[in-house]
């Protein structure tokens, strides 16, 4: 199961770190990608705010607790709010942005010497080139230079070009615009695939939103709404074509770079191959797509990756089987979940991972906990068996004892739980409401 039944504030004191003279050591925490706990969603909302909510007690108990929120600049006042509400009125902040031409040159030369190409000359090159974008209106050079683009462009460069081959400015140029227009032209079709969608509508609405004066101006995301789904807008930031930013609390978006104006223009609508990436990242875009509150989507993607998964990709393999029952038992298809399951925690044993099959061993029981009691403590034991310090395991298994009429073994486990926990909450309900105090 993806969503953990541990209270924070449990994990913290199981981690707690000490000095070599009893003081205790600050815990250092991150969160990237925050900006899904800051909005509301269809899937998980209930487990989002209780997740909150825990975060918002722990912070305020645990001093020496010090949280990194990473989070896109169109939610920052979000993430402000929230740092607020976890008690730092006037948390440090730092924006990424855009690289200058010289830390853009220093990292261009790094990458290319990784590849055995020591060409200074290129590298500065090729930092102008990416700073420089014309348009009928002219040439302009900008100030900074976009990461994505920079790395996209030295891999591709690095892939199809000899080392030993000349680069002139006019050939740069193109090789440039070629990448960054293949870039686009696959992205924009693996974007049209998954959510259905022709291609080149795609490709068309993109170019004439993108393309002109809007796209360095910005584009409010209502007009975007109009035309495309939501979920295509959020491929395409995903994909580092375009970023939001906010204006007097509305959101626009606008491209990520303006570099990417003159490829853009030259997108024909011909059909391109999509090249899928790997079960891995396959697997982490049905993850947010589920976030999302697109389980099919998610489905498709996971589908996806299970098929693409070869010999030396068990732990993928079972890292996806499981995720296809997450997504089966988000949209209430509880026995297709332990179906998948136990698929999964029969290629986390040849595998072999113990640990894993516990845990997915665990969530089978939980399930079973609502129509088969007898069953949810069977597969619980098994779990319990395995990972036998895990509490929350124990207090599911309680629960799974108690629900089958044996409360007596239940009283034993939630004791058994709170001899180790003392403030374990769930434990701590179950026992009063066992013994009536």
């Amino acid at each position: 199961m993806q969503i953990s039944e541990q209270p924070i504030a449990t994990f913290l004191r199981r981690h707690r770190r000490m000095d070599r003279f009893g003081a205790q050591l600050p815990t250092l925490a991150a969160i990237d990608g925050a900006e899904t706990l800051l909005r509301s969603t269809t899937w998980h909302e209930r487990h989002r705010r209780e997740f909150l909510d825990d975060l918002t007690t722990v912070m305020k108990e645990e001093p020496n607790l010090h949280l990194l929120l990473a989070v896109r600049d169109d939610f920052l006042d979000e993430a402000l709010e929230l740092a607020g509400r976890l008690g730092q009125e006037s948390p440090a902040t730092c924006s990424l942005e855009p690289m200058t031409p010289e830390a853009a040159l220093e990292a261009a030369y790094a990458l290319l010497s990784a590849s055995g190409r020591c060409d200074a000359d290129l590298a500065e090159a090729l930092v102008q080139e990416l700073r420089t974008v014309r348009t009928a209106g002219g040439i302009q050079t900008t100030s900074r230079v976009e990461p994505a683009l920079l790395q996209l462009v030295c891999a591709r460069l690095l892939e199809d070009l000899p080392a030993d081959v000349a680069m002139s400015a006019d050939r740069l140029h193109g090789e440039v615009n070629r990448a960054l227009g293949e870039y686009c032209a696959h992205g924009l079709a693996t974007i049209a695939a998954d959510q259905s969608l022709r291609p080149a509508n795609v490709q068309s609405w993109f170019r004439a939103v993108f393309g002109g004066p809007w796209g360095r101006a910005g584009v409010s995301e209502t007009r975007l709404y109009d035309d495309v789904p939501r979920a295509v807008v959020d491929a395409v930031q995903d994909g580092h074509l375009i970023r939001a930013r906010l204006r007097d609390k509305a959101r626009f978006y606008q491209l990520q770079h303006p570099r990417l104006i003159e490829p853009i223009g030259r997108l024909d609508g011909a059909a391109v191959p999509i090249r899928r990436p790997g079960p891995s990242i396959r697997l982490e875009q049905a993850h947010r797509a589920l976030l999302d509150g697109d389980p099919e989507l998610a489905r498709r993607h996971t589908e996806a990756a299970v098929r693409a998964c070869g010999e030396g990709d068990l732990k993928v393999l079972a890292a996806a089987t499981t995720f296809l029952g997450d997504v089966a038992y988000e949209q209430g298809e509880a026995k297709s979940a332990v179906l998948r399951y136990q698929e999964a925690a029969a290629i986390c044993e040849a595998i072999p991972d113990n640990a894993a099959v516990g845990w997915i061993l665990a969530g089978i029981g939980r399930i079973l906990l609502g129509g088969d009691a007898g069953e949810a403590v069977r597969q619980l034991q098994a779990a319990a068996s395995r990972l036998p310090h895990e509490l929350s395991i124990q207090t599911a298994l309680g629960q799974a004892l108690w629900r089958s009429g044996r409360t007596r073994a239940a009283r034993a486990v939630f004791e058994d739980v709170l001899g180790h926990d003392s403030r374990n909450r769930e434990a701590l309900i179950a026992k009063r409401a066992l013994t009536g105090s």
